[in-house]
């Protein structure tokens, strides 16, 4: 294993979360984070193959993008075609919008479907799955053939600083959330986006709210591209699996949706330290990822009064609810072209009661992985992008 020297940066005090994306209550260490430079080891990349250079660096970083039918057609130059592929992403941004209003002109107008709808929307409620750890992943859902238009309407990439070894199991931090992490959900949901290759042997989980796993309908797309709840319970039962087992962690949650704007690169990080608590208790890596053009995707209104509202939402409720508008001044997703940086792996010490002085550390060593990845890839992917701004 090779070793990496990186100089942490001053952290906030710990706090202990309800769950791994929530705050640390403060412990008075607060200078630990002051001491100098800490060695952290990173395993050595061993396949290169279907995958270039990022940079003139001499590193390993490969990139992998969208599989060639994919890319074909996100060239394509009929207007009937791309008109085609913008009411499919359309109807993509806002199914957390459509599937439970289907559900309820249902209820409201077809009599006979009341009964089993209210039972459905009660087992919404109890149904493990939600803390499972896994989902309930159906593959033919992946294999749909809207999924290949969807996805040439983004055309995402990736790049992947270090290939991952699938014997380890990973905690994957991504930043920044946007507005319903679109471009988590088109990796996901898709095997032609080229996650399978870019995370050969990883079977990737993200973590969504908790509240959100219980949207009748919504709940069912969700659990079949393996979406997890971001409880406690359903993250370790993810990180306990073994074989690769990872989840993925939208760090900033609902609170940072709120900082969704096109040019905006605010992220709330600061005292986000339950994820790093978790992968310390799993022995898991952490992986910082970055998404350039999530937060581009849409813009949000910003009305003084609207966003005093959308806070207190926020502190009562626990979501968010942007209010936000693309193309044409509706919700149409604007075409853009993400870019997915995954960082280097930064290996912890497994502990099953970590001290604060650790979680400090990793989470120290985290924030330095994730400005080093944004920095040395704004210029390329971001050029007009605002500096990182940890909050």
């Amino acid at each position: 294993m090779t070793a990496i020297t990186q100089e942490p940066p001053q952290s906030e005090e710990p706090q202990t979360p309800a769950d791994a994306r929530e705050e640390v209550p403060a412990t008075g260490d607060a200078a630990l984070m002051s001491k100098t430079e800490k060695t952290l080891h990173q395993q050595p990349t061993t396949d290169k193959t279907a995958a270039s250079k990022v940079n003139e660096d001499e590193d390993d970083a490969l990139t992998f993008d969208a599989d060639k039918q994919v890319l074909r057609l996100s060239q394509h130059t009929s207007r009937t075609y791309r008109a085609f592929q913008t009411l499919l992403a359309t109807v993509f941004a806002t199914l957390i919008i459509i599937l439970p209003l289907a559900l309820l002109l249902g209820f409201v107008y077809i009599w006979w479907l009341r009964i089993p709808i209210c039972a459905y929307v009660a087992f919404c409620f109890v149904d493990p799955a939600i803390d499972n750890g896994i989902g309930r992943q159906v593959e033919r859902v992946r294999r749909l053939w809207v999924w290949k238009h969807i996805n040439a309407y983004f055309c995402v990439r990736m790049v992947v600083e270090q290939k991952l070894d699938p014997a380890h199991n990973y905690v994957f931090g991504v930043s920044p959330h946007g507005i319903l992490c679109f471009t988590g959900q088109i990796l996901m949901a898709s095997q032609h986006s080229g996650i399978d290759d870019a995370l050969e042997g990883i079977t990737f989980h993200t973590a969504a709210l908790h509240h959100v796993m219980k949207v009748p309908l919504f709940r069912e797309y969700l659990l079949a591209i393996g979406v997890i709840s971001s409880s406690r319970n359903s993250i370790r039962r993810c990180l306990a699996r073994g074989n690769g087992h990872s989840v993925g962690i939208i760090i900033g949650g609902a609170k940072e949706s709120l900082y969704t704007n096109r040019g905006s690169r605010k992220l709330i990080l600061k005292n986000r330290k339950g994820f790093v608590r978790e992968a310390i208790m799993a022995g898991a890596p952490l992986v910082p990822v970055f998404v350039f053009g999530e937060n581009d995707i849409f813009q949000q209104l910003d009305h003084p009064v609207l966003r005093r509202v959308q806070r207190w939402l926020q502190h009562r409720m626990k979501f968010a609810i942007p209010v936000f508008y693309g193309r044409f001044g509706f919700f149409v997703p604007r075409r853009t072209s993400p870019t997915v940086i995954f960082g280097r792996p930064i290996f912890v010490q497994k502990s099953e009661s970590p001290s604060f002085d650790e979680i400090n550390k990793a989470h120290a060593a985290y924030l330095a992985e994730l400005h080093r990845i944004y920095n040395k890839y704004r210029p390329v992917y971001d050029p007009e992008g605002d500096d990182l701004t940890i909050i």
